[in-house]
């Protein structure tokens, strides 16, 4: 459906048409970076056996939903040219919210060993706390014999 002329001269006249790009442009930024980022979460999710049920639902709704504007929005830009400079304006973009965000473009999960060591560093952390707290008791059972005295 197509606006009639009046309104789309009008809205040239005005300004709007142009403020109206500015705002579509970096709202089309930001969503093929935010479409990006979710799609990379799921796949981890997907490959670590945790995208199921209602989260799995509502995800496979969003895919859908964003496949449906995306196609709608690349059926606005015409010019090879205007692509282009879109597209390294999403990389740019892209650089800057992965710095502030402190997102790492290359990442790869820890080997299973690693990820091993660091739970059995933890869980021994936890034992000396365990240990400390034991003595930390005895101590106190000591005192409370002792008449509150500090040993």
């Amino acid at each position: 459906m197509k606006p009639k002329d009046i309104f789309i001269k009008n809205a040239i006249a005005n300004g709007s048409i142009e403020r109206l790009n500015i705002l579509l442009s970096a709202a089309h930024i930001l969503n093929c970076t935010a479409n990006q980022y979710a799609e990379e979460a799921a796949d981890l999710m997907a490959e670590n056996g945790l995208l199921l049920g209602r989260l799995k639902q509502l995800h496979n709704n969003f895919v859908k939903s964003a496949d449906m504007y995306f196609r709608e929005f690349a059926g606005m830009v015409f010019n090879e040219k205007t692509k282009m400079a879109m597209f390294q304006d999403m990389d740019s973009f892209d650089k800057v919210f992965r710095d502030w965000a402190k997102i790492e473009k290359e990442w790869k999960p820890k080997q299973i060993e690693d990820y091993e060591r660091e739970k059995n560093d933890v869980f021994e952390f936890a034992d000396h706390r365990k240990e400390d707290r034991e003595s930390e008791g005895i101590r106190k059972e000591d005192q409370a014999k002792m008449g509150g005295k500090r040993i």
